[in-house]
């Protein structure tokens, strides 16, 4: 019987202290996210431009059955300052043409937002 007491007040004291409240999972998470400035933000985004805005090579048809390589400009869509944490990257996407031909409309890159960090990468994180 005693025994049983103990493992039940150990088993609560365990699961009491694993557990976290719902304002403690939103100060977690929010701890991590770093709230752009309105300088950051405009750096993201003319860095996601500058790599999304230019010309790619790809495969286009010639008009006779055949294809001859051309090129074809992406188009950035938004970066998402929600996304972006301490190590100066933020989440940016945009239209990018494959080079096999058609367009991939889903493509994210990892752009900077800090001086430091210019233009963008297809990993998030900082080597």
């Amino acid at each position: 019987m005693k025994i049983t007491l103990i493992a039940t007040l150990i088993a609560l004291t365990l699961t009491a202290c694993s557990q976290k409240t719902a304002q403690e999972k939103i100060e977690d998470q929010t701890s991590r996210v770093h709230a752009l400035t309105a300088e950051e933000r405009n750096l993201a985004e003319t860095n996601a431009k500058q790599f999304f805005n230019r010309s790619f090579p790809q495969a286009q048809p010639d008009g006779k059955g055949g294809v001859v390589m051309g090129d074809a400009r992406g188009v950035f869509l938004d970066c998402r300052p929600s996304d972006s944490n301490h190590n100066g990257l933020v989440t940016c996407h945009g239209v990018s043409p494959l080079v096999r031909g058609g367009f991939d409309d889903k493509a994210t890159r990892y752009c900077g937002y800090t001086p430091k960090l210019m233009g963008c990468s297809d990993e998030d994180t900082v080597k």
